[in-house]
């Protein structure tokens, strides 16, 4: 009796087990590194979200299609960082200064999001962009 009770809970774990659903996986699509005629944009972790990251991946992909038009984008950047404490509590001040220097070449650039994807691992936005 003992014996046929352990194989029958034994055959529910086991069937069990083969029905169960299949993880959903975080696999990468194969435009992001082989995007053909189109342009990928991404973004890191954005300090506003998800909307946030996803229009600065966009951003940056229009950007590539810009600088590929003949347009000549120079940015620059530097943070001074400062702090103070004391036994009791502490302080801290920071500055970022930047510079965006970009040729005045009247050049319409139109393009549409085909695709979106973002790596919840390392937390990374990609956007496949194709130009009107």
């Amino acid at each position: 009796m003992k014996l046929s009770i352990r194989i029958w809970l034994m055959s529910l774990v086991l069937t069990a087990c083969a029905s169960a659903p299949p993880v959903a996986t975080n696999s990468r699509p194969d435009w992001v590194n082989n995007p053909g005629d189109l342009v990928v944009g991404k973004c890191g972790t954005h300090i506003r979200g998800l909307t946030a990251q996803e229009q600065c991946a966009y951003k940056n992909g229009l950007t590539y299609i810009a600088m590929s038009k003949g347009v000549s984008v120079d940015v620059a950047g530097s943070m001074t960082m400062r702090q103070r404490s004391t036994q009791s509590s502490g302080k801290s001040y920071g500055e970022l200064e930047s510079s965006i220097k970009i040729d005045e070449k009247n050049i319409r650039i139109e393009a549409e999001v085909v695709d979106k994807w973002h790596d919840r691992i390392s937390d990374m936005m990609y956007v496949l962009i194709r130009e009107k």
